[in-house]
């Protein structure tokens, strides 16, 4: 308690939640926990008792990217990559951010603590991206930042636009930042990572894609100088070797992988055709979820107890800007979404 006689709440410890975790996004397919068990039985006690020896493990990534092991860094998950793009940012003290909207809360969390200027790029996906341009082109030296496919509400970026951000970003001397942590549900998952250069970085977190959240681990991709700039905060020193390797192990079951991404592509565009004939069509979306506009925000509300009432834990969006009366849920193996969908049809009272 502080003197007040007040408890302190600054840490976020989360507690087991026994409904189905449907709002994290996280990887969410029945052949998951035997690619992880397999995984894991590959790491023995030698792993955990000795300080991280990880240079060979990080070679071995470096291949499975397509990248030098100069050209990356590894972060313990992507806030931890933010944070250090954020406080670059300060020191150079060149910009604020230029901030896609919606995007990740870290970004505005981050600014808000180290003093950063954010302005807001918000907007239908097509003027949004029309806005960024415009506004990375009558700046300069701003931190550039957009996700894609958008991490709340799930548009891609069409690559036309990202290759306007690129050139504006190298005449107007920004940092682009181009965070693609559900790019593997829509095309090849290490496809941004060739956009990497002296005015790109690249962030992409294994949370989504190899389902590793848990283990907490991200990639970030720049220029070497840019990339040994920021490793001399020894971040990469605070991964773990065990998060190092279990990354490792899945990277080289890319195969089975594919073949689970493929399956969540497919569960998506199956519950897609399925809401958009109850009327409720949903954004378009890349990645393992769909955002889904349901009216206003008390039937937004009003869904999202009755989904916990039957158990399971779906994210309401009325907070973030222009998805007010949306709920988002993940969308995992085709089993789960058909049990997710049947509960949508009968909660809304379809089909009764």
């Amino acid at each position: 308690m502080n003197e007040g006689g007040k408890v302190l709440t600054a840490h976020k410890r989360r507690r087991i939640d026994n409904r189905r975790n449907l709002s994290s996004n996280e990887l969410l397919h029945q052949d998951m926990d035997t690619l992880l068990e397999e995984a894991l039985a590959g790491l023995g006690p030698t792993l955990i008792r000795r300080y991280p020896v990880t240079a060979e493990a990080i070679d071995d990534i470096a291949g499975h990217v397509g990248l030098n092991p100069q050209e990356f860094m590894l972060t313990p998950g992507s806030d931890c990559a933010i944070r250090l793009l954020a406080w670059r940012q300060v020191r150079h003290g060149t910009g604020g951010l230029l901030l896609q909207w919606p995007n990740y809360d870290a970004w505005e969390d981050v600014a808000a603590r180290s003093g950063l200027a954010v302005e807001r790029i918000a907007g239908e996906p097509d003027q949004a991206n029309r806005s960024l341009c415009e506004a990375a082109a009558r700046t300069s030296g701003q931190l550039v930042v957009l996700s894609t496919p958008n991490g709340p509400a799930g548009w891609t970026t069409p690559e036309p636009v990202l290759d306007d951000l690129v050139r504006i970003a190298a005449e107007r001397d920004h940092l682009l930042v181009i965070d693609s942590c559900y790019q593997a549900f829509t095309g090849p998952w290490t496809h941004h990572l060739a956009r990497r250069g002296a005015n790109v970085v690249v962030v992409q977190t294994l949370s989504k894609s190899h389902g590793l959240a848990g283990a907490r681990l991200a990639l970030l991709a720049g220029e070497p100088e840019l990339v040994a700039e920021l490793a001399r905060e020894r971040t990469e020193q605070t991964v773990s070797a065990i998060a190092v390797q279990m990354a490792r192990a899945l990277m080289a079951r890319e195969a089975e992988l594919g073949r689970i991404w493929s399956d969540i592509g497919k569960a998506r565009e199956h519950a897609v055709a399925t809401l958009s004939s109850l009327g409720h069509q949903p954004l378009p979306s890349g990645g393992n979820f769909l955002t889904i506009p349901v009216g206003t925000p008390l039937a937004a509300t009003t869904l999202q107890e009755q989904f916990s009432r039957r158990g399971y834990r779906i994210r309401l969006l009325t907070e973030a800007e222009g998805l007010s009366g949306h709920i988002r849920f993940t969308v995992g193996d085709p089993d789960l979404t058909t049990d997710v969908l049947a509960e949508f049809t009968s909660l809304l009272g379809y089909g009764s």
